[in-house]
């Protein structure tokens, strides 16, 4: 209730004064925590399906994540729960913010600025014809497939260890080149240039640059030329065959340069296109397990076992083993949106009001843990599950609707797991490393 009380009080609450710095710790420890699904998980068990935690209200009932993901959303400096430094952001010459994450929606008190900014990062990066071409496969996606079986191989198909730890080989080193060449179509065997991209986003962590506290921290501590690093990085975006046709001063992006455009995509490459897929296939592999959610045996199971028996001609059944994974543990597990007006939900035994302002994060992941949904086998693992697809919200949207915040690579990273998971799990069974699934679950995958 302190977090309830720090949302609801009054300016002249001298009590909610004296424990503002209580307060405050709380709710950064509560940030850190909220990025676990096991933790959300637990506060659900015991508030219910409303709470207030992290510095926000949290309403995890199906429906309710679904309106919220559909709708367009307000926002405000957040990644999940963690803040982000403002300084740090990548903005335009004049000032205006660019980073998409942080930019509300129109309908939304949102000024239109996401909407042209996220038009240009589409039209030229994750949606452009050229880059749908390379996703779809050619002889330099078929040689770093090639180049990731073999690693795999090396490192004795093993569930832990180098193939997926180490920066400069496997499945991290597969990532920096394959999701390069298909966005910006770089050369992914050029070192030099690769180099460049793992010493920024592997080496120096480029993710935590943005965050507040943490940023500067990294930045005054350790790495004092991460400001000087982001620029030539930026600078190898702005050269890339895919930024090569985009004109600047376009009303349609709100008269966005070529730099401009460059700086959003290092964010965005730093937060999400880098992080986002290399925790999704690390669960499909089995190096992540599932949660150990609260009276559960879902940190029992054996992914790889299913892995395993899956049809490998069938990637609609591959697809299908993506989403459950991801459904049972999300690789973003929530997000946020800002109220636009005044608002009462229940918290435990009490209605309670929210006033216009204040943060409510959208827990994704626990949409996918309800049980009125997904009845007495939620926490089983079954990839045939009726609406698997059409439900899921792994990718920042309900199925295929978005109020246009889904995962603008959606497609690729699909594509590209599929395919990762037919390359190693046909190489698995060549050396004879499938594993033999056995219980009396099998059914329905479960442990």
């Amino acid at each position: 209730w302190l977090q309830v009380l720090n949302l609801t009080h009054s300016t002249y609450n001298i009590f909610a004064l004296i424990l503002k710095p209580l307060i405050t710790l709380v709710t950064y420890y509560q940030s850190i925590r909220a990025n676990k699904a096991t933790y959300l998980y637990r506060k659900r068990l015991i508030h219910g399906e409303n709470f207030v935690c992290a510095g926000g209200v949290w309403m995890s009932d199906f429906h309710e994540v679904k309106k919220n993901l559909i709708e367009p959303q307000g926002r405000t400096f957040l990644l999940a729960p963690s803040k982000l430094d403002k300084e740090h952001l990548p903005r335009k010459s004049n000032g205006d913010l660019t980073f998409l994450l942080s930019l509300s929606q129109k309908g939304a008190e949102g000024n239109g600025d996401w909407e042209a900014y996220r038009a240009a990062f589409e039209d030229h990066i994750t949606s452009n014809s050229e880059t749908l071409r390379r996703m779809k496969g050619d002889q330099t996606t078929k040689k770093l497939m090639d180049r990731l079986v073999e690693d795999y191989k090396r490192t004795e198909m093993e569930k832990k260890g180098p193939f997926f730890d180490n920066n400069d080989d496997g499945l991290q080193d597969f990532l920096l080149r394959y999701l390069h060449y298909v966005l910006f179509g770089l050369d992914p065997f050029d070192e030099k240039i690769m180099a460049e991209l793992n010493n920024l986003h592997y080496d120096r962590y480029s993710a935590v640059y943005y965050l507040e506290v943490f940023g500067n921290a990294i930045q005054n501590l350790r790495f004092r030329d991460l400001p000087k690093r982001i620029e030539r990085v930026a600078k190898i975006y702005e050269e890339s065959p895919s930024l090569s046709d985009f004109q600047e001063g376009r009303e349609k992006y709100k008269k966005m340069t070529k730099h401009d455009l460059a700086l959003l995509s290092v964010s965005i490459m730093a937060m999400a296109g880098l992080i986002g897929p290399k925790t999704l296939v690390n669960i499909l592999l089995g190096y992540t397990p599932l949660p150990s959610y609260d009276g559960q045996k879902t940190g029992k199971i054996d992914v790889v076992k299913v892995w395993d028996q899956i049809d490998f001609d069938d990637r609609d059944e591959v697809k299908n083993y993506v989403y459950e994974c991801g459904r049972l543990r999300h690789p973003v597990s929530n997000t946020h949106k800002i109220a636009t007006s005044d608002f009462t939900i229940r918290i435990g035994s009490k209605d309670v009001t929210f006033r216009r302002g204040t943060i409510i994060f959208i827990p994704m992941q626990l949409a996918s843990l309800d049980e009125s949904v997904y009845g007495e086998g939620t926490f089983n693992f079954n990839h045939r599950r009726e609406n698997l697809l059409q439900s899921s919200t792994i990718f920042h949207s309900f199925g295929e609707q978005s109020s246009g915040r889904i995962c603008p690579a959606k497609k690729i990273v699909e594509n590209m797991a599929i395919g990762i998971l037919i390359a190693l799990g046909k190489s698995r069974r060549q050396a004879g490393r499938s594993l033999v699934y056995e219980s009396e679950y099998s059914r329905d995958y479960s442990c």
